[in-house]
This record gives structure tokens, C-alpha cells and sequence, in this order.
């Protein structure tokens, strides 16, 4: 089984946040499960600035030739309605590239891009022989549409767009039995259809032999001065970072007098905008911005207790991260957050401040209660694999082929092409026959999708991006030399 696994949730924005990791992570336990499978790996082109560090990422993994490049004419970040030609365009590009490779499973690990930011993400638009399967992460937009779409009716419609990707994927890959469960309702889909891979931590986050004189640099850099409650992830509206800072102001005095509560991670404009209206004391509350991954494993170490306090989550993975590192972590007892901390006497309801103040108190002062959580943690922890997770996929995918009619690859429709050369200009015969009859459909595909450039300028982007696409498929190298 020929696997290709589209990379575009480690190369944009994304590649900041957990979706970026879980990519990363999920890629590579793939390719090291794979057994016999062969694995490709897809790149854009537009997105330059990450291709290095995925090739170094995997330079013991796979071969450099099971790395590939596509590209496009840019920009296409639909934010801006002038680019939704180009756009159109690309997702057929993309495609085509990809069939080229002649997969037998296509996997997409973040179809929720190209709002902001050049990554393309599509199924249908040109190739429907290749089997193709998603990561399911969430879908809370879907599930409070006045908070995430329906003030912006142009991201609305990419969302839906992407929604109706779901409905067309041959297999939706959930990261919890929470996001399998809620997908199936909401997108009425097939039990065969979707299937619980679960998530993992990397390696990096496990429990450290250090201590507060060892970090003195990172803590005085980061403005954490006494011992302290973490919390780290993302600040939109879910994340119940409002409710977390008023029960944190209820603890006693004495308590927040020597507990500081630190929010690690870059906030929104909009969050940081919020909590001006709030009064609270900026030398117990700090905000630390962007950290860097060994200084968040340092602080899931170092911190006296880890909260997580969100109402909507795909999976959680912080609290995954912390637990790995030992640390006491108390929860919300909403979405797919019970599952992944597996206790229920950690869990709080996050509509109720009170309650998560008493979890909070019961965290720092209770010393039982603190020393069943850091036991709990690690054990519960060692229940998630990346390796366990790719098995889960590679599973699905084998499940999928065994019973989907085998379609034919291109490459076995394609003649033997010499080797030497560069300049397609002076290739004959049969590559030329190739190279010609897999640029010849793509315009006939823009020109059906009404996507074909019109201007001088646009048509030479074009035909830019079409030669470096021949030329990255390795039409030459992939064939025998003739005789």
C-alpha cells in the first residue's frame, strides 16, 4: 500500500500549535509502523519557509525521494476574495500533483486550512480515484456558529466548504472517541466511515530531574516568581480562560499570596482585550507569551498543579503533555477532557468558578489528593502511543482498500521515459508524451472549473508552476533508462 500523507498541518500556522505536533508526531509513527507500506510525504511549495525542518524531521526516516513539492501561482489565502481563482487553481494542481504519485491512500492531516495563509486543502476537485482519509480534530465552529461564523460569512462559507471535504472523505480519523461520536451526529456519516486513532505526547514531555535553581534563567525571563499554577493552550471563548482567572481570585488570600498563576502561550488580540475589564493583581497572574516546547516541558515539571479548564475540546492535549511530565492535573469534566484524564475525582465543572476554586484548593493543599494525581498521571499517561495511533490508521487504511475496488495507478498507465536531461524543452517521445498529457488535463480541468487564467501574467505563474510540478515528480528518475 502506497501511503501519501498531505504535510500542510506541520507547515502553516498551525505548525505553532498542537495541530503542527500532532502532525509531526502522527507522520512520523506512520512511517516507522508502515512495515511493507510505502510512504510519501506532500509538501507545498507555497509554504517555503517549512520544508527544511520537515526534511530534517524525517532524514532517518524516509528517503529524500519520498519527499515531494508541489507548488502554485500564490497567493491563495482566501481571507482576501481576489485570490478564489487562484485558489480554485491550486486545489487542482495540488490534486493532480498527488494523483501523479499514484497513492492508494491519500491522508490529509489538517483540512481546515487556506482562510489565512497559502496552504490548500481539497478533495474531488480533480482526482476521484484516489482514496482519501481526513484527521478529524473538532468541530466546535460547526457547534456555535454565532461565536466562530456567523459574523464572518466569507469564513463561514470556507468552513462549510471544508464540512462537505468531511462528508466526501473515505474515512475520517477522530482523535477521540468524544470527536468520533460528534462527528458521526452531526455529519450523519457511516460507522465505517469514521474511526478513533486517539492522540499521544512526544517523547520530549516525560517527567525531568529538575528543580527551581536550575530554571532560574527561564523563570526570571518568564517573570514566575513563587511557586505556580499552570495552564497553557489556546485563549478563545471555549477555553474558559475568564472563569479560570475569577476562580483563581476566589482561592484564600494566603493561598494567592504565595501561588502564582501563570497562562502560558500566545493570547488573542481579542482575549487580551477582555480581561482589561477584569481587576486582578499583574504579579500573580502572568502571561508569558509564545514558549518555546523545553520550556513548556520544564514548566509541566516545575508547576505545583496543571489546570485545564475548556468546555469544547477535540482532545486536550495539554493535558495529556502535563500528565507525562507527572504533573497534578485538575480538568474539565466536559468533551473529550474526561477521557484523556481518565479521573473522575479531578474533574470540575467549567461553567461553575467555585467549583474549579475547590479543585484548584485541592490541588495545592491536599496532599493526598496531590499524590494520587501525580501516581494517576503517569500511569494514565503510558494508555497513549503514537505508535499504538498510526497502527489504528494504518489499520483503517488496509480495512479500506480490502474492501474498495482497486482503481489503476497512473504510473502503470505511464510509458518508460529516459533519464538524462533537465530541460523539458528537449525531451522527446515518451516523457514528452507524459509531461504533455498530465499538463494537457490540468488545464482542461481549470478550464471546466473556470479557474484558467485569463491575463498574460497570470498564464506565465501558471506555467511556472506547472514546470516545477513536471520537474518535482521525477517523471525522469521514477522510470527504467531505455536500453
Amino acid at each position: 500500500m502506497r501511503i501519501v500523507l498531505d504535510m500542510q498541518g506541520a507547515q502553516t500556522q498551525s505548525r505553532l500549535r498542537g495541530i503542527g505536533r500532532y502532525t509531526l508526531a502522527f507522520a512520523r509513527a506512520v512511517v516507522e509502523q508502515s512495515g511493507d507500506h510505502e510512504v510519501h510525504l506532500v509538501l507545498n511549495g507555497l509554504l517555503d519557509d517549512s520544508i527544511d525542518p520537515i526534511k530534517e524531521a524525517f532524514k532517518d526516516l524516509l528517503p529524500l525521494a519520498h519527499i515531494h513539492i508541489w507548488t502554485a501561482p500564490s497567493p491563495v489565502q482566501l481571507i482576501h476574495p481576489n485570490n478564489a481563482l487562484r485558489y480554485g487553481a491550486a486545489e487542482i494542481l495540488r490534486e493532480a500533483f498527488i494523483e501523479q504519485l499514484a497513492p492508494d491512500v491519500v491522508h490529509v492531516t489538517s483540512l481546515f486550512e487556506g482562510y489565512v495563509g497559502d496552504a490548500v486543502t481539497s478533495i474531488g476537485a480533480y482526482d476521484q480515484r484516489s482514496n482519501v482519509s481526513v484527521t478529524l480534530y473538532d468541530l466546535i465552529p460547526l457547534l456555535n456558529r454565532e461565536e466562530y461564523l456567523s459574523e464572518n460569512p466569507r469564513y463561514e462559507r470556507f468552513y462549510m466548504q471544508k464540512v462537505d471535504c468531511l462528508r466526501k472523505a473515505a474515512i475520517n480519523l477522530a482523535i477521540s472517541d468524544f470527536s468520533r461520536a460528534e462527528a458521526a451526529d452531526l455529519l450523519s456519516l457511516e460507522e465505517e466511515r469514521i474511526v478513533s486513532k486517539s492522540s499521544a505526547a512526544d517523547l520530549h514531555f516525560q517527567r525531568l530531574d529538575i528543580n527551581e535553581e536550575v530554571c532560574a534563567g527561564m523563570l526570571e525571563r518568564l517573570a514566575i516568581k513563587r511557586p505556580f499554577i499552570l495552564y497553557t493552550g489556546g485563549s478563545d471563548t471555549r477555553k474558559n480562560l475568564l472563569r479560570l482567572i475569577e476562580a483563581y481570585q476566589l482561592l484564600p488570600a494566603t493561598v494567592r499570596q504565595t501561588t502564582q498563576l501563570v497562562i502560558a502561550g500566545r493570547m488573542s488580540l481579542d482575549f487580551l482585550y477582555d480581561i482589561r475589564a477584569l481587576q486582578y493583581d499583574k504579579d500573580s497572574i502572568v502571561f508569558t507569551d509564545f514558549v518555546a516546547d523545553a520550556d513548556l516541558v520544564a514548566l509541566y515539571n516545575l508547576c505545583k498543579c496543571f489546570v485545564f479548564p475548556s468546555w469544547h475540546e477535540g482532545f486536550g492535549l495539554p493535558v495529556l503533555e502535563a500528565m507525562s511530565c507527572g504533573a497534578v492535573v485538575v480538568a474539565s469534566n466536559a468533551s473529550s477532557v474526561p477521557e484523556v484524564l481518565g479521573c473522575r475525582e479531578a474533574l470540575f465543572d467549567p461553567f461553575d468558578v467555585e467549583d474549579i476554586r475547590d479543585k484548584l484548593l485541592s490541588a495545592l493543599c491536599d496532599e493526598r489528593f496531590r499524590e494520587r494525581m501525580t501516581a494517576h498521571a503517569l500511569n494514565q499517561s503510558k494508555k497513549f502511543s503514537w505508535s499504538e495511533t498510526a497502527r489504528v490508521a494504518i489499520a483503517a487504511w488496509e480495512s479500506l482498500l480490502a474492501t474498495t475496488p482497486a482503481t489503476p495507478r497512473i504510473s502503470d498507465r505511464l510509458p518508460n521515459v529516459p533519464q538524462s536531461g533537465q530541460d523539458l524543452e528537449v525531451k522527446m517521445g515518451a516523457y514528452c508524451d507524459a509531461a504533455q498529457r498530465f499538463i494537457r488535463d490540468i488545464i482542461a480541468a481549470l478550464d471546466q472549473h473556470n479557474v484558467l487564467p485569463s491575463s498574460d501574467e497570470e498564464l506565465l505563474c501558471l506555467a511556472e508552476a506547472l514546470h516545477t510540478n513536471v520537474m518535482n515528480l521525477k517523471f525522469i528518475e521514477s522510470r527504467q533508462s531505455p536500453v
